[in-house]
């Protein structure tokens, strides 16, 4: 598989200017717009079959300003799936739900940890797989 990594590198840095959480059909999509030397580029980015994600928002303001907007800091292919989400509350009606992530995005440091096995970027797909 030709390296995946290279091409989410790609993608730091810009700006993602739509998004789109499909739960019927278990797919997230970023429209990302960078800017490299005074040229713009457009690129989509798809997981496909997600399994799970998860979004942290834990820094203030908590609410968006005039003109704010969200860059793609970073976006990093997790191969080993060593981060791994439980849900920990005081019923064992959810002790079951897990996963191992295997992409890592920060957005403006704020955290979204996905479990996806089939990545597309730009019409190229990568298939990944699940965690066992």
């Amino acid at each position: 598989m030709e390296n995946i990594q290279n091409y989410l590198n790609s993608l730091w840095t810009g700006i993602i200017e739509n998004h789109a959480f499909d739960i019927f059909n278990h797919s997230i999509k970023f429209d990302i717009k960078v800017i490299s030397n005074e040229e713009e580029v457009y690129h989509q980015l798809r997981f496909n079959n997600v399994k799970a994600f998860y979004y942290l928002n834990d820094q203030p303001p908590f609410e968006p300003e005039d003109d704010d907007y969200l860059e793609l800091t970073a976006i990093t292919f997790l191969k080993e799936k060593t981060k791994q989400i439980k849900v920990s509350c005081g019923s064992s009606e959810y002790s079951h739900l897990s996963t191992k992530t295997n992409f890592s995005l920060e957005i403006w440091g704020r955290e979204m940890i996905i479990e996806a096995s089939v990545v597309e970027i730009d019409g190229k797909f990568f298939d990944v797989g699940f965690s066992e």
